[in-house]
């Protein structure tokens, strides 16, 4: 091997070494990126998955008072957070609102039970998804229906690919459930 030869491999060597870190760094930063992303959307369907275990757990209570929920006299009221320093939920129903019996004590009627799970089912729901409301729709008929349709609002990722958060207007979101008795 001649002098000029060797000059010439072992430049041609650090090329090779130089090219190779920049397609190394371009490849783990779009590794990041996708972290990120993931990330996001790992968040989102937390919230989604944590709404869907609420509106499943007050149907599940609606069907173990079966003695109020066949036959409610209100067709259409909301649940929301409760207000500050309180451990109940708000909802908007008067006759169901006025229920104020602890059923873990005491025993209960059908209204007054139904009354007490949606209060407190409201204090957990915003413990679970903050600034979370409920929205109840329910059709006595033969089968009784009772729609439950949970709100709240999140950010979302500003681009899919980009991985960072928007700092635009919160996403209205939105998780419905029909249960029927």
């Amino acid at each position: 091997m001649t002098r000029s030869s060797y000059i010439r491999t072992r430049g041609f060597t650090l090329m090779e070494v130089l090219v190779a870190l920049v397609v190394i760094s371009i490849g783990l930063i779009g590794i990041a990126a996708m972290q990120a992303s993931a990330i996001a959307s790992t968040h989102s369907s937390q919230t989604e998955s944590l709404a869907a275990i609420e509106a499943r757990s007050i149907a599940d209570a609606m069907q173990a008072n079966p003695g109020y929920w066949l036959t409610p006299p209100v067709s259409s009221f909301t649940v929301s957070a409760p207000a500050s320093g309180s451990s109940i939920g708000t909802v908007s129903d008067t006759t169901l609102a006025s229920q104020n019996t602890n059923c873990y004590t005491t025993a209960c009627t059908a209204p007054q039970l139904a009354g007490f799970d949606l209060q407190r089912w409201g204090y957990q729901l915003n413990t679970q998804v903050p600034g979370a409301t409920a929205h109840f729709t329910c059709q006595i008929a033969s089968p009784s229906i009772c729609t439950i349709t949970v709100h709240w609002s999140q950010k979302a990722t500003a681009a899919l690919n980009s991985g960072t958060l928007s700092n635009a207007t919160p996403t209205s979101m939105s998780y419905t459930l029909v249960n029927q008795f």
